[in-house]
C-alpha cells in the first residue's frame, strides 16, 4: 500500500491495505515512497468509523484496506519485504512496489516506528473493484535499526490524503494501486 513516510531516503511505490505499501512522493502508488513511512510498524491502523450500517461488500473493502496497511506496518518494523501479510493483502503492481521499498530500507539499515490513524471512506466500487479515500494522520518516521535515531529529513505529523485501488482476487479483496499525497487532506475527512 501506498504509506506517508517521514523521513528518509528516495521516494516509494505503493500498497494498498499494507497500504500500497511503498509510496512514492507525492503522487505515487506505494505507502514508503518518499512520503512512505507514514504507517507505523508497532500497531495497528485504527479508524474514526463508527457506523455499524455498511453494506457487507463495503465492510469487506474497508476491512481489506485496514488489512493492508496492519500488514505494510508489520513488514515495515523490521524491514521485511518478505513478509507474508504482504502477498495476502496485496497485488501487483502495489505489491512489488512496497516489497522493492522495504528491500531499500533493509539494505541501509532503515525501520519503521510512529502510528497512523485511518478515516477511509469507499468512493466507489463494482463486483471486482473499489477505491477509497482517507485522510491518514501519521506520526509514522523511519530511523535507523541500530541507533533508533530519524532518518533525515524528518518531518512533523501530518494528514496524508490516499487514494487507494483494491481488486477482488479469489473472492478477496486486496489492494492493487494507492498513491499517497502528504499533508494533503483535512484532518479526520
Amino acid at each position: 500500500m501506498q504509506l506517508g513516510r517521514r523521513s528518509g531516503h528516495a521516494t516509494i511505490l505503493a500498497v494498498g491495505v499494507s497500504l500500497s505499501v511503498v509510496l512514492s512522493a507525492c503522487g505515487t502508488a506505494h505507502p514508503s515512497a518518499g512520503s512512505r513511512l507514514r504507517a507505523k510498524a508497532t500497531t495497528s491502523p485504527t479508524s474514526s468509523s463508527t457506523s455499524t450500517t455498511l453494506d457487507p461488500t463495503t465492510t469487506a473493502v474497508l476491512a481489506a484496506y485496514r488489512a493492508g496497511w496492519k500488514a505494510f506496518e508489520q513488514a515495515l518494523a523490521t524491514a521485511n519485504p518478505a513478509d507474508p501479510a504482504l502477498a495476502a493483502t496485496m497485488v501487483e503492481p502495489q505489491l512489488q512496489s512496497v516489497k522493492a521499498n522495504l528491500l531499500s530500507d533493509q539494505v541501509h539499515g532503515m525501520v519503521g516506528r510512529g502510528t497512523t490513524t485511518l478515516h477511509p471512506k469507499v468512493v466507489s466500487i463494482s463486483a471486482t473493484t473499489a477505491t477509497v479515500v482517507d485522510c491518514a494522520y501519521s506520526t509514522a518516521e523511519l530511523v535507523y535499526a541500530r541507533t533508533g535515531k530519524p532518518v533525515p529529513p524528518v518531518t512533523p505529523p501530518e494528514n496524508d490524503g490516499v487514494r487507494s485501488t483494491l481488486v477482488l482476487v479469489n473472492g478477496a479483496w486486496k489492494v492493487a494501486k494507492q498513491t499517497v499525497t502528504d499533508g494533503k487532506c483535512a484532518p479526520g475527512s
